[in-house]
């Protein structure tokens, strides 16, 4: 009698276990996708950093970045790192994760400002500040600049600055970005709290 129960129930088991196995709508069952998955990791890190996990959405972030190295989703991946280093003041690892973006995606402008941010919890804004002046490739690196001088409180340098890119490169992804900030930049500046 006991033998015929276990029987029953095993063949129930793997029936159910078939049927179970042969659905593909099931998460991660039939298919392999890296993207996918990094995506999902990405998501899982940003859970853990709204909480203050920073470590558990360091390790998600690493797993996304390793999932998927190459694409213009890994600066989001590397951006989300840095941003977890700034948290728990781990500037020099925060600054290799976005400039590490910033090679990957350059038209994000909230990387330029993480990036100056980084700089400035290390105290490297004047060198800094000279290496992206001597070292000048590309009119991106006029927004690190820009930031940079905003960040030593030569604000009207950075305005200068920032506004001769917006009128110099008005079709770059990042420069919607840039007008943002500029204007409210100079509605700071016209209110006095800069």
């Amino acid at each position: 009698m006991i033998k015929k129960i276990l029987l029953t129930i095993l063949a129930i088991f793997c029936v159910s276990s078939a049927s179970f196995c042969s659905n593909k709508n099931y998460v991660g069952l039939m298919t392999i996708d890296p993207e996918k998955n990094a995506y999902v990791h990405n998501n899982f890190g940003l859970e853990y950093l709204n909480i203050g996990q920073y470590y558990a959405a360091i390790e998600e972030f690493k797993i996304a970045i390793c999932l998927n190295p190459n694409t213009q989703a890994t600066s989001i991946y590397l951006n989300n790192l840095g941003e977890t280093y700034l948290k728990l003041r781990m500037y020099f690892q925060a600054q290799d994760c976005f400039e590490r973006a910033l090679e990957k995606y350059p038209q994000n402008f909230r990387y330029y400002q993480n990036l100056v941010t980084s700089f400035q919890m290390q105290g490297l804004l004047n060198s800094k500040l000279k290496y992206y002046r001597q070292n000048k490739k590309t009119p991106l690196d006029d927004i690190t600049i820009a930031l940079i001088l905003v960040a030593k409180g030569q604000v009207n340098d950075g305005i200068i600055l920032l506004d001769n890119f917006v009128m110099n490169e008005p079709k770059l992804f990042v420069t919607d970005g840039v007008k943002y900030y500029l204007s409210g930049l100079i509605e700071a500046k016209k209110s006095g709290l800069r």
